[in-house]
């Protein structure tokens, strides 16, 4: 048996082996490196995913989740559903650490180093995981200057509290050490490795890094201890029943130990958590409004807890994490809860934030989708995604006129729909393909008008009825639903088309738009880029086979399933599998079988259709 005494890591070869991940091969690039020895074989591994976060769309929770439940945990620490920053690690605060990360990190590529071995315990402290480390760094995987390096020391098996403890902090000292330069994002577990010389992080020193919030230390005086539901009502009666109970009973416990005890209302618990805190983070409304009518002014700005949270911030967080389980688990997110916006509502009037609505349920209303500008159509539908939306429509509308007009049609011969090339009749199911005679196409394109005239002359939600009572009279219309069009078909086309011209796309839109007044003069808002909360408004569900039917060829925010080799190189060398496959990720686990438009219901909405007043985007004056 070959002796670890001679052992020197220049006799050592390291080999990458890249492949694209199973499930989402185009954002996940797996990275294994494999260190081997002339005598003693394989003695070393990393394992590392490569995340390109802008091909997610809106789906970055999801795509994290399909990959593990590490890399989830990640996403929701730090990132939106977009794979953009959370505010948190950017603006002044406790959670903030030492302040070296930021917004930076959304123009970064994420490299996730999610396992580091050094096989036998004889070659650990030889600095043979530092050199897997420093081979990455070196290798053409890693783009200097663009890249990050993150990770997550977790020692993985059960272990006893203490034998944990010990190998957790070998882990943490193990990556922040000289050598390898990982330093804490935040006060969270998480470290990162920036390549850019010039990041804030590589100036930290060892000891001047930020501390784990929460890790090892005492909050108030007491350290953190797991308690069962029986001792914290004992050692902590109000903040139990603030947990546990709401309306009146709520109210006259709070009362109650105020009476009593007027500091009770701001002690904390083992964990840090004021009063006010608990009752934002449950949504408890009426303990929310007591607690604010006896003053707690003074623990708003209170971070000494756990998470290193403010009150508004454990609101905040609950109702994030809520529609993130939501949208990512069960793949609907119907809003956020009226118990949740009544907290908001009283938290940001007691603040004396910006300008608010008058009442209670005009801002439910207006926030219950997630709205932040005020002005979104129906609490969702945002001035910017409106008129991509209508830029869409008449594009559609206009592309539509060359089939019509170029001859393309026989009388009472359908068309193929592969034929009419423009940018929507992909579309349209495989089972309307034998309908798509001449005046069923106008029709089609007639839809695609009345969603464009609607978009741009009223400020109501989008909607199937009101497209249908809108193109009513148009000509073709009838024939179109009486053959089983649906304006969902249409409604499909118009925000896939947005969402591929869209910055998780190729950006074309904003290219021809972010300079214009029209576009600057519109509110920014979070539902901006909320495609697959329209979609779900429309109608267009997410268990269900939409379009398009056809390969449309790709763009830059699909993911793509495929099948990718395995390649192995050496350290100097780099060996790709790029997937030319283009078909667009759906669920097929439902046929889309929606019935036509019944007549009676087509009389109804042709008799309710209201002309508005026009309230145009004013693009009279664009080219």
């Amino acid at each position: 048996m070959a002796s670890f005494d001679s052992f020197q890591l220049n006799d050592c070869l390291f080999s990458f082996k890249t492949k694209g991940n199973d499930d989402h091969p185009r954002i996940f690039r797996n990275i294994d490196l494999k260190v081997t020895h002339p005598k003693l074989g394989r003695i070393g591994s990393l394992y590392a995913v490569k995340i390109l976060r802008h091909l997610c769309g809106s789906s970055f929770f999801e795509v994290m989740d399909d990959h593990s439940d590490e890399l989830q945990k990640f996403a929701l620490a730090f990132f939106d559903k977009f794979g953009h920053v959370k505010p948190w690690l950017y603006r002044p605060g406790n959670r903030r650490g030492t302040g070296a990360w930021g917004k930076e990190i959304n123009n970064s590529t994420i490299v996730y180093i999610l396992d580091v071995t050094v096989k036998d315990q004889e070659l650990r402290g030889k600095g043979l995981g530092s050199k897997m480390i420093e081979s990455l760094l070196a290798s053409n995987h890693i783009e200097t200057g663009i890249d990050t390096l993150m990770c997550w020391p977790e020692p993985a098996g059960r272990m006893e509290q203490n034998e944990y403890e010990e190998l957790k902090e070998k882990q943490v000292k193990f990556f922040k050490k000289a050598g390898n330069g990982f330093r804490r994002i935040g006060r969270t577990h998480f470290f990162g490795y920036s390549t850019d010389p010039e990041h804030p992080s590589r100036a930290i020193t060892f000891e001047e890094d930020a501390t784990e919030m929460g890790d090892n230390s005492e909050i108030n005086g007491s350290k953190i201890e797991g308690l069962s539901s029986e001792d914290i009502e004992k050692k902590y009666p109000l903040h139990f029943a603030i947990t546990n109970f709401k309306g009146q009973e709520a109210i006259d416990t709070i009362k109650s130990h105020y009476e009593n005890n007027p500091a009770s209302i701001h002690e904390p618990d083992a964990y840090g958590y004021t009063p006010i805190h608990l009752a934002l983070y449950m949504a408890n409304p009426a303990a929310v409004k007591m607690l604010l009518e006896l003053n707690v002014e003074e623990d708003m700005e209170n971070t000494n807890n756990i998470e290193g949270r403010t009150p508004f911030e454990s609101l905040t967080a609950a109702m994030e994490s809520t529609r993130a389980f939501l949208e990512t688990m069960m793949g609907v997110w119907k809003g956020y809860g009226n118990d949740e916006l009544e907290c908001e509502f009283l938290m940001k009037r007691a603040m004396a934030g910006p300008p608010m609505p008058d009442t209670l349920s005009e801002y439910q209303a207006k926030r219950k989708f997630g709205c932040t500008c005020g002005a979104c159509a129906g609490g969702w539908l945002s001035k910017r995604m409106r008129f991509r939306l209508y830029c869409n429509a008449e594009d559609a509308n206009d592309t539509m006129y060359n089939p019509l007009t170029m001859g393309l049609f026989e009388s009472r011969v359908p068309c193929d729909p592969g034929m009419l090339f423009d940018c929507v009749s992909d579309y349209l199911p495989p089972h309307l393909h034998s309908s798509v005679y001449e005046t069923f196409y106008t029709g089609w394109q007639s839809i695609f008008a009345a969603i464009a005239d609607f978009l741009n002359s009223t400020d109501d939600p989008l909607s199937a009825g009101a497209i249908v009572a809108r193109s009513a009279r148009k000509r073709g219309v009838d024939f179109f639903f009486r053959k089983g069009g649906r304006v969902e078909y249409a409604f499909d086309a118009l925000t896939d088309g947005a969402l591929r011209q869209s910055p998780f796309g190729d950006g074309f839109f904003e290219q021809v738009w972010r300079d214009q007044d029209v576009w600057i003069e519109m509110p920014v808002c979070e539902n901006d880029l909320g495609f697959d909360l329209v979609r779900q408004m429309l109608g267009l569900a997410r268990n269900v086979r939409w379009g398009p039917y056809r390969s449309l060829g790709s763009y830059d925010g699909e993911d793509y399933d495929s099948d990718s080799e395995d390649s192995e190189m050496s350290v100097d060398g780099e060996d790709t599998d790029d997937d030319d496959s283009r078909s667009r990720k759906t669920d097929e686990s439902l046929p889309l079988n929606l019935p036509p438009v019944g007549s009676e219901e087509f009389r109804r909405l042709v008799e309710a259709v209201e002309l508005l007043p026009p309230t145009n985007f004013g693009l009279d004056h664009l080219d």
